[in-house]
Formats: C-alpha cells, sequence, structure tokens
C-alpha cells in the first residue's frame, strides 16, 4: 500500500492508517483489511486517526470491507480521533464509528 504508513497486527485484528490515502490506494487498502481480518471472517479494528486525506470513494472501500465481513459474521470498527480529517469525513458520510484518544 502506498500511504505513508500502512502498520497492522493480525492477531488481534487491528489496521492503523497513516497519511494520505489517495481513491487509487482502494484494492490495496481492501487487501489489508483482508489481511487482518482473516478473509473478513474476523472482527477487525480500523485506526484512521493518523489519516490526513481520505476521499470519499476510499469510504466506500471501507464499507465494503464492512459489508463483506458482516455476511461472515464479524464486525469492521472504524475509528478516529476527534478534531481529524477522517472523523469529519465520516461524519458528513454519516458512517458510524468511534473517537478514539
Amino acid at each position: 500500500m502506498h500511504p505513508d504508513a500502512l502498520d497492522f497486527d493480525a492477531a488481534p485484528g487491528r489496521l492503523t492508517l497513516a497519511g494520505d490515502i489517495e481513491a487509487h490506494h482502494d484494492a490495496d487498502l481492501l487487501d489489508s483489511i483482508s489481511q487482518a481480518s482473516g478473509g473478513h471472517e474476523r472482527d477487525v479494528f480500523i485506526d484512521l486517526s493518523a489519516v490526513t486525506f481520505l476521499p470519499s470513494s476510499i469510504v466506500g472501500t471501507l464499507l465494503r470491507a464492512r459489508a463483506l465481513a458482516a455476511r461472515n459474521g464479524a464486525a469492521v470498527t472504524l475509528a478516529a480521533r476527534a478534531e481529524t480529517v477522517p472523523k469529519r469525513v465520516l461524519e458528513v458520510c454519516g458512517v458510524p464509528h468511534e473517537v478514539v484518544r
């Protein structure tokens, strides 16, 4: 994946993203989520707090991952810190998410 940083630890099902995520990163992002969630079969927590650019097309990719997980009885939880770009984008798009510190 090409954002500034991509870090995930599959054991706890956590994916932490940072930097600018561009629209053309959609396939790489979906693949990373699949890896972190065991093929969309385990719950995964995605922390977007350090993301500096989040286009609506990537929000669509995150929602697609959430739908794939739901089909398998798993959950994709999105999270962002207050006062960040991802938090504002998720709110504007009406996407349920958690606020982290």
